[in-house]
């Protein structure tokens, strides 16, 4: 009894000491830890902290902790990337919503599914990033895994549209100029808003001029209020901001809601115009024709 009292009081005293090391950041530390008792790093997995020692490297940068973790033991430490805390954040959560890119990428290198790993509140580690303003992190969990941008948040939320509304200029950019598809930026959440309604909603100028700029934003997208970004707009109170987006958006070609033409009407109006221009090509090719047989 004695003795199984002492080896439990024992390796609780090294989970302890391997605790703080992961604190501290001490590498020395963690190698004498691990010439004591090989399976520290196992039982840490299972023990009563909420934390991994990797959890807690990633969560304050220790870069050197996180590699000598990575290389004593690949195998454990892939494990350990797949570990969640109490609010279901993994290893990657914590690196990535501190900004500490060395870390992110060796978990990457470990183990890039983790990308794909939701925490309690349905978040992954991009979301994370994005939120902070991380823009390198942003790039490197993109380039790891594309697919994760179009996991959506409750009620539909974009990672374009979480990057809005924390009002994340740089992140958005890297979002857009990464995937550069259309069905991405004009992406809807469960209001029918895109992300250019969210921007004008929340007055980013900035962020509104950017995504006109682009050649792939529906500017008379009309969300399930039946209101396009131009009638958000017109719905606020006029200030210097509110004016400005007024009139990038009239310049982008923006129309309210009411004059926006429905579907079949649009697809009538095309056929229209595609039957103007080629009525304007035909004689021009008469005349070419004439040309060159007087020629």
């Amino acid at each position: 009894m004695d003795r199984k009292f002492g080896e439990q009081h024992l390796m609780r005293e090294r989970e302890k000491r391997l605790y703080e090391a992961s604190v501290d950041g001490s590498v020395n530390s963690l190698k004498q830890l691990m010439k004591e008792d090989p399976l520290a790093l196992a039982r840490a997995s299972v023990t009563c902290f909420d934390e991994t020692p990797l959890h807690i490297a990633a969560m304050l940068g220790h870069l050197d902790f996180a590699k000598a973790l990575a290389s004593h033991k690949p195998d454990m430490a892939m494990i350990m990337t797949t570990a969640i805390d109490l609010q279901g954040r993994s290893p990657l959560h914590l690196a990535s919503a501190n900004g500490h890119i060395e870390i992110v990428n060796i978990l990457l290198s470990l183990n890039s599914n983790i990308c794909l790993i939701c925490d309690e509140d349905g978040r992954t580690p991009l979301h994370l990033a994005v939120m902070k303003g991380h823009v390198e992190v942003t790039r490197e969990l993109v380039r790891a895994r594309p697919e994760v941008t179009g996991h959506k948040l409750d009620h539909g939320e974009t990672i374009l549209h979480s990057s809005v509304r924390h009002n994340r200029l740089g992140a958005l950019k890297m979002l857009v100029e990464s995937v550069r598809e259309a069905e991405f930026i004009n992406a809807r959440d469960d209001y029918g808003n895109t992300v250019l309604h969210t921007a004008t909603t929340l007055k980013q100028l900035e962020t509104v001029r950017y995504l006109l700029n682009g050649n792939m934003v529906e500017v008379n997208a009309v969300n399930e209020s039946g209101l396009t970004a131009l009638d958000v707009i017109e719905h606020m109170p006029r200030d210097l901001k509110s004016t400005e987006i007024r009139e990038s958006l009239s310049k982008a070609g923006a129309l309210r809601a009411r004059n926006v033409p429905a579907n079949g009407e649009r697809e009538i109006a095309m056929v229209i115009e595609e039957s103007r221009l080629d009525s304007v090509a035909q004689p021009l090719d008469v005349s070419n024709r004439v040309r060159d047989d007087m020629l």
